[in-house]
């Protein structure tokens, strides 16, 4: 069996759980050379990867072009991008050619639109809603308008939030109620509530001007998090996390209705390779949909306690040493603790 080689860029702390995962999922005699990129000399992957380089930092067309050379001296087979991606996906055929597979979750105009869920909602309205919930928000261009929206939706609803339109993560989004630090603790959030006055004081103190923004109420029951493995809009497999308020316990769990919404998601927008579908479930029940990474979420990894870590498969896949029918079934009902990193219970 050829020892394949795979390169991470720069990407999250906990792509070094993620390395420990696939060297554990490995057959018998298959070898993997893991490379790690980080434009920081002690990002804590250099600690467990194969081998590890400092990345340039400059724009993305000079990266690209950085890229493509160190691809090409390293002999890498797959590389899992993390940062850069819209411009290495644009770069995939100039990969290709050097016999290098980018897992990116489309073309670069499917990256894009991903990148803003004000533009993807549309695209599934469009389609004719998928059976897919979309959220109520107003979409705001200054202070003023979203002051505005919170004011209208507080008339309706007593929990509300706002966040940027393009953003990484939770960068930006805050939560707006009056509790204020009454408020119970977000499960995703390390600041607390807001106030209506307090939520002016924030926006005037991130300047001018401020991004597109989103208001709506705020869905504060469980996180969905559905990790895909996807090859040109069929959507192959899928791991469910459920992330409770609150709490540092996650469910590796089975949810049909939302793998089915994930495939359709999939095929309508013709993704492939690793990325996140989130959804959210409001007080009555309903789950919405948050939006898709075009990339692998940083919870990935807890995947290796259900039998399946995707980004393992997706690079069986890729170097053509494994098919979809070779992936076996996730197992589901395991609750973990991320703390800890052990399971509480499994059914």
């Amino acid at each position: 069996m050829k020892k394949v080689t795979v390169w991470f860029n720069r990407g999250l702390s906990q792509t070094v759980h993620l390395i420990e995962g696939i060297r554990q999922s490995l057959a018998d005699g298959e070898e993997m050379r893991i490379i790690c990129t980080h434009v920081n000399a002690e990002a804590a992957v250099a600690q467990v990867a194969d081998s590890f380089a400092i990345e340039p930092t400059g724009n993305a067309a000079a990266y690209v072009e950085w890229a493509l050379e160190f691809a090409a001296r390293e002999k890498v087979d797959v590389l899992i991008p993390h940062s850069y991606t819209i411009a290495l996906s644009a770069a995939q055929d100039r990969f290709a050619a050097l016999g290098c597979k980018v897992l990116a979750a489309g073309d670069a105009a499917t990256i894009s639109l991903l990148k803003s869920k004000s533009e993807l909602y549309d695209v599934v309205r469009e389609a004719g809603g998928l059976g897919i919930e979309i959220p109520p928000y107003t979409l705001a261009a200054d202070i003023e308008q979203v002051m505005a929206a919170l004011r209208t939706y507080r008339e309706r609803f007593q929990t509300l939030c706002f966040k940027p339109v393009k953003g990484l993560g939770g960068h930006g989004f805050r939560i707006v109620s009056d509790l204020g630090d009454q408020y119970p603790h977000a499960h995703n959030g390390d600041f607390k509530p807001l106030t209506m006055p307090d939520a002016e004081s924030y926006l005037f103190a991130e300047g001018s001007p401020l991004p597109e923004m989103m208001v709506m109420p705020y869905l504060n029951g469980p996180e969905y998090s559905v990790d895909c493995l996807a090859e040109d809009g069929v959507l192959l497999k899928a791991v469910t996390r459920v992330k409770f308020p609150g709490g540092l316990e996650e469910l590796l769990d089975d949810c049909p209705d939302l793998v089915e919404q994930s495939k359709a998601l999939t095929e309508l927008l013709g993704l492939s390779g690793l990325y996140n579908v989130q959804f959210l479930e409001g007080d009555d029940g309903t789950r919405f949909l948050l939006e898709i990474n075009a990339r692998m979420a940083g919870g990935i990894h807890w995947g290796i306690f259900t039998g399946v870590l995707l980004p393992y498969w997706a690079i069986r896949l890729a170097t053509g040493s494994a098919t979809a029918a070779d992936i076996p079934e996730p197992k589901s009902g395991i609750r973990f603790n991320r703390k800890t990193r052990k399971i509480v219970s499994q059914a």
